[in-house]
C-alpha cells in the first residue's frame, strides 16, 4: 500500500512516500513561514523520483495537531483535496503520536510536546506497544505543573524505569522535572522533529476518515472562537459548525 504522507504542524515541512511500513523517501525542510510554497514542489519531487502519479497513492495520511493553526490548515487542506478528488483513503495522525514514533524505548514513559509559551505545552503521554504508540495520557493543552503532576501519578499507578520528553522546550523545565525523581532523558535532534515516515507507519492501521470531517486537532480554542465567545456569549459548539460549506 502506497502512502503518502505530510506534516505542516510545526516550521519542519516533512512528505514522505511509504509502501506500508517501510519508508521508500522522506524530505524536510526547516521552514518557519512557507509551508504554503514548499509543500507542493516537495510531493512533486517525490513522486517524479519514484515513477509515480497522485492517481497511484493509496491512503493520504497528515498529522491533524496539535501544532500552528496556519501550517496545520496547509497540510490537511491539501490531503483533504487529494483524497477528495482521486476518491483515495486519508487518515489524520496525532502530532504528538507522530513524535512518539521516534522513540522504540521499552518500560519508558514517552511525554510528547510541543511549547506552547508561558510554560504550556500541548502535550501526551505514550509508552510502547507491540512498536506502536499507545497514548496513556491524553494529548491536551498543559500548565508544566498539570504535565508532570499527571505523569507523576501515571507512573503511581504505572511505574516505569524512565521517562524521555520529546518535542519541544522541555530543556528548560530541568529542574521542576528532576523533582519527580524518575531517570529521564530528552529526544535527540532527530526525535524532537515530526517525521512524515512515521506518520505513513501510523496510517497503516488508522481508522480512515471521511475528507469532509478530517478536522484540525488544535487542542486549544483559537483566539477568533474565544473573541467569538465573548461577543455572542454562546457556548463553543464542534469545530466542523464553524466551517462553512461552499
Amino acid at each position: 500500500m502506497k502512502i503518502l504522507s505530510v506534516s505542516t504542524a510545526t516550521n519542519h515541512l516533512s512528505v514522505a512516500l511509504n509502501d506500508g511500513q517501510s519508508v521508500i523517501i522522506e524530505k524536510s525542510e526547516q521552514d518557519e513561514r512557507n509551508h504554503s510554497e514548499h509543500l507542493d514542489p516537495l510531493i512533486n519531487e517525490i513522486l517524479q523520483e519514484n515513477n509515480l502519479q497522485l492517481k497511484d497513492i493509496d491512503r493520504f495520511a497528515v498529522a491533524i495537531g496539535p501544532g500552528s493553526y496556519t501550517g496545520l490548515r496547509i497540510g490537511i487542506t491539501t490531503v483533504k483535496m487529494f483524497a477528495s478528488i482521486l476518491n483515495k483513503d486519508v487518515v489524520g495522525i496525532s502530532t504528538l503520536q507522530a513524535l512518539a514514533a521516534s522513540v522504540n524505548d521499552k518500560d519508558t514513559l514517552i511525554v510528547a510536546g510541543i511549547d506552547a509559551r508561558n510554560d504550556n505545552y500541548f502535550a501526551g503521554g505514550y509508552v510502547n506497544e507491540g512498536g506502536q504508540p499507545v497514548n496513556v495520557l491524553a494529548d491536551g493543552h498543559y500548565h508544566i505543573s498539570a504535565l508532570l503532576e499527571a505523569v507523576k501519578d501515571y507512573l503511581a499507578v504505572k511505574p516505569l524505569n524512565k521517562i524521555i520528553f520529546v518535542g519541544s522546550g522541555f530543556t528548560k523545565q530541568e529542574e521542576l522535572i528532576k523533582a519527580l525523581g524518575v531517570p529521564f532523558s530528552y529526544g535527540t535532534d532527530d526525535q524532537n522533529v515530526i517525521h512524515a515516515g512515521l506518520i505513513g507507519k501510523l496510517a497503516v492501521a488508522a481508522t480512515l476518515t471521511d475528507p469532509d470531517q478530517l478536522l484540525p486537532n488544535y487542542l486549544r480554542r483559537t483566539q477568533a472562537e474565544v473573541d467569538w465567545h465573548k461577543k455572542t456569549g454562546k457556548p463553543f459548539e464542534p469545530d466542523s459548525n464553524y466551517v462553512e460549506e461552499v
